[in-house]
């Protein structure tokens, strides 16, 4: 008989400043075990990133106030500045292009995920990227090592 691993507890930030996206986010994650706080720019975003501690962001890259990219970044720094250990972030666009994703990944996101996002994509990218940090990525990831040195 196998048994099934039920994923574990996380804390979600979703910046993403259209309604029906963070609607669908929520209707996506409404079964599992997760804590999900939503900020509608990415000025919010930073401020509820650095206040609260989350494991995982979903960044929506283009919003008001500060989009996604300034945000990450921003965080990014804030994470060195404080010696914390890096959350993860995943940038969410509506663009799928190969230079949207370095883009995102350059300014410091841990993975890109193209909108509109499956809900098993979603799920998949949670548990992959749930248990990562910094120190434990492969040379081969998506995640700009460079950025971390301090």
């Amino acid at each position: 008989m196998m048994t099934k691993v039920l994923p574990k507890p996380l804390r979600i930030l979703v910046a993403d400043d259209s309604e029906d996206n963070r609607f669908l986010m929520q209707a996506y994650l409404k079964s599992m075990p997760y804590h999900i706080d939503f900020a509608t720019d990415g000025r919010l975003a930073l401020d509820m990133a650095t206040k609260g501690h989350y494991e995982v962001i979903l960044m929506d890259m283009n919003m008001p106030v500060m989009d996604g990219y300034a945000a990450t970044q921003a965080i990014r720094q804030w994470e060195t500045d404080h010696g914390v250990p890096p959350m993860t972030i995943l940038a969410l666009t509506a663009s799928a292009t190969k230079q949207d994703a370095q883009r995102a990944v350059s300014a410091g996101c841990t993975a890109h995920l193209a909108k509109p996002i499956r809900k098993g994509t979603l799920l998949q990218a949670l548990a992959d990227y749930s248990d990562r940090r910094a120190e434990s990525f492969p040379e081969d990831s998506n995640r700009p090592l460079e950025k971390r040195a301090a």
